[in-house]
This record gives C-alpha cells, structure tokens and sequence, in this order.
C-alpha cells in the first residue's frame, strides 16, 4: 500500500483534524439525505418485512426460532431476526430499527470518505465517495425499511476493511483474518447470497502472497464457514434440511432458471420472467403431488427445497447461454437502476421521468467505477483486488429475474470507493490532457 506522507510544515495533529473534517463533512451530508427521506416517507415495511418480524417475534417470546405454524424456520437466517427480536422488547421498539439503518448509513458514508482520503490523499476520492455513498437512492430508500441489506452492508464493508487490513499490516495478520471470516460468516447469516463470499477474499490473498498464502486461506475459510456451518446443522436437525436456507433454493428455480427461459421469449424480459415464475410454481407443486401422493401444501418445505434446486440447475445447465444473457440484464438493473421508487414517492413524479433521473445519476457512477478500476490498480493494487472482487461477486451471486437496485446495497462502500478513484482518474487525465496541449505553445514562446 502506498502511504502519503505529512505536506511540508504539517503537524501530525493538523493532519489528523483534516481527516477528522473529512469523516464529518460526508457524514454531515449522508444525514442531510437520510434524514430528509425519513421525515418524508413513513412506510418502513416491504414485502419481505414479516417474514423477519415474525420469527423475531417468537424469539421474543421464547418460542425459539419458529415461523408462523411454530415450525423451525428455514427460509430465513437468524441474524436480522435476532436484531429485531432485540427492539421487540422494552422499552425499545422495533420502529427505532429504522432510525439505526440511518444512522449505519451516515457513520458508513463518513467511514467511506475517510478510507478515500488515507488511501490516496485526496480529497476529489473522498467526496466523491461520500457522495456517491450519502446521495444514492437505493440506499436511502432500504435504510428506511425493516429488510437485512444495511445490516449486510455494514458487515460486508467490515469484513472487505478486515481483509484489506490484513493484506496491508505486518503484525496481527493472523488476527485480522480471523476477524474478517467472523464477519463474513455473521454476514452469511444477514444475507445467505454472502455464504461464498470466502472465495473472492481467499483470491484477495492469494494475490497478494501468492506461494504464501495456503495457512492464510485455510484460517479465513475455517473461520468464515464456523458459523454457516452450525446453522446448517441446525437446519438439519430440526428440519431435515442439510443447507443455510431454503430460499436459495427457491432463487434457482423461481428466478434463476426462470430468467434463462423467459429471455428467450420476445417482449418484456421482465415481464416473461413474471409469467415463468408464476409457470414454474404451478410444476412445481404438480410435479410434487406426483412423487410424494399428496398436496403439494403438505409437502414439507426441505423437500420443496430439494426439488428446486435439482430442478433449477437441471434448467440453468440446458440453457448455460440464455443464463449468461440473464444475468447481464439483471446486473444492468442492479447497477442502473438507483431508487426510482424512492424519488417517486418523496416528489410525485411519475414512475417514467424518476427511472430517467435516477439514470442521470447512475449511468455516470458506473462510469467512474469503472474508471476507479483501473486508478486503484496503479495506485493500491491490494485495494484493488478487494473492490472489484467483492462487487463483482456480490452483482453476480445477486443476478436473477429478481433482481433490483436493493442488491446493490450491500456493496455501496466498495462501489463508492471505485467512483471515487475513477473521479481522481478522469480529473488527473483532464489535466495531463491540458498540459500536454499547453506545452507546445510554452516552448514556442
């Protein structure tokens, strides 16, 4: 890692008042955005929303970790459960969720910025990150709504510091990986799309150390898959379910597999995806009734799992090309699409003309993200293999016909550290540009 040193005649403590300044100033803009949205829009329960509230509160009432039939609950993992069980008590409630997803959000914006500004000592990287990071719609709007992806993000951008950290130090390696595989696997436990997440941060290492990072990548993978590992025994266990969650299974079949048929159909992508899931759910339970002689309701949930997920993967292998196309446009919604719901709902503008202006403001980030690739290559090649490798898993791993902004959310440190450096690339080719016209016309004088 490159370091900076102290500008001529600067004291250690005025440096650390200017990094200060920075953590404040972008914090100071991420609670402006956030705090608008949360006097603005008072509707904090998604779709999803129940299926967290409703485990937390059997927790909450010591009824262990059960759904709504007081069966052991597998499609959802415990980590956001348990926080919410947590506001479910008094004198807490469970509406100040929502206050703390803010209030991560506005500390995460100021942690953001200040990683810009010590890794590249300026301050075009740490304002634009911290821009990127306190002005970006999705992230606003899912602050504002009981669902996991700030909880997730704060632990990915934990985890991805932990890792960096360990790449970068020469004492405490052994400790900071260690802690990164913690958190990696309290992440998994948030958001299971995470549970592979060990392999991008184990290629981290293995860049950066090349022949000697064997003990390095077996330390993080143990302590990353510690925790996923004793959920999924729990899971079998209590209900005969050898896996973290059975909703990745339903992703396979009712997303996945169903985005690689419904690209293949003319009209709608979105659209088709729609009309297969909905085809896909009606074999399903026909085909289940078949097997097992029974209604396909009574069917137990790990065996809807297991027929899924055979059934997915049978359908993703027939058409490996219509999967890839799939997933490129779900990316394209991940990364283009910022909140035009959350601009809707706060302006009253119609659906149309938000997706447009939000476009404004995306289509431009992905750019300079793009370009930060390339700036934080020639300039911290250990932060690099952190940022791309971990957005470009989690935009991968998140690529279905369900995809949408939201998944972006999870890494947006990452990303707004990528648009940062692509802001610091494009200003510093602007001026080379400058002083290379520049220099004929001086020696001409």
């Amino acid at each position: 890692m490159k370091t900076q040193g102290l500008p001529e005649g600067e004291s250690v403590s005025t440096m650390r008042l200017s990094e200060w300044a920075v953590f404040w100033i972008a914090a100071a803009l991420a609670l402006l955005t956030h705090g608008s949205y949360w006097v603005l829009d008072h509707e904090h329960e998604a779709v999803d929303t129940a299926t967290y509230l409703i485990p937390a509160d059997n927790l909450a009432h010591g009824l262990g970790f059960v759904n709504a039939t007081h069966e052991p609950e597998l499609r959802r993992t415990p980590g956001y459960p348990l926080v919410l069980a947590v506001f479910r008590t008094g004198p807490l409630r469970v509406e100040y969720v929502i206050v703390a997803q803010h209030l991560l959000c506005v500390l995460l914006a100021g942690a953001v910025a200040l990683a810009g500004w010590k890794m590249s000592g300026s301050g075009i990287v740490a304002f634009v990150a911290a821009a990127v990071s306190s002005l970006d719609l999705a992230t606003i709007r899912i602050a504002n709504l009981l669902m996991t992806e700030v909880m997730a993000m704060t632990l990915v951008g934990l985890t991805a510091w932990s890792i960096y950290s360990a790449m970068t130090r020469l004492e405490g390696r052994t400790r900071w990986i260690i802690l990164a595989g913690i958190l990696g696997g309290c992440g998994t436990l948030v958001r299971p799309v995470g549970s592979l997440y060990f392999v991008p941060l184990s290629l981290c290492l293995v860049l950066a150390w090349k022949g000697r990072s064997m003990r390095p990548v077996l330390i993080l993978g143990a302590s990353f898959l510690l925790l996923p590992v004793l959920w999924a025994t729990r899971n079998y266990v209590e209900g005969q379910y050898l896996g973290i969650s059975t909703i990745g299974a339903e992703d396979i079949l009712y997303y996945r597999a169903a985005g690689a048929l419904a690209i293949e159909q003319p009209g709608s992508y979105l659209e088709n995806a729609r009309l297969m899931n909905g085809k896909l759910i009606g074999q399903t339970c026909g085909d289940l009734e078949r097997i097992y002689k029974a209604n396909c309701s009574t069917v137990s949930e790990a065996k809807q799992a297991a027929y899924a997920t055979r059934k997915g993967v049978s359908i993703i292998l027939s058409h490996p090309l219509s999967y890839v196309r799939s997933m490129a446009v779900s990316v394209a919604y991940i990364i283009f699409g910022g909140g035009a719901e959350a601009l809707s709902r706060i302006s009253n503008l119609n659906p149309g003309m938000a997706e447009r202006i939000v476009l404004l403001i995306t289509l431009p980030e992905a750019l300079l993200a793009v370009a930060g690739c390339w700036y934080w290559y020639r300039r911290d090649r250990n932060l690099f293999y952190v940022l791309v490798l971990t957005v470009g898993y989690f935009f991968a791993v998140s690529a279905g016909a369900e995809a949408y902004s939201r998944f972006r959310v999870p890494v947006m440190p990452m990303y707004a550290l990528l648009a940062g450096g692509g802001a610091e690339w494009a200003i510093q080719a602007i001026r080379g540009s400058i002083r290379r016209r520049a220099a004929p016309i001086e020696a001409s004088r």
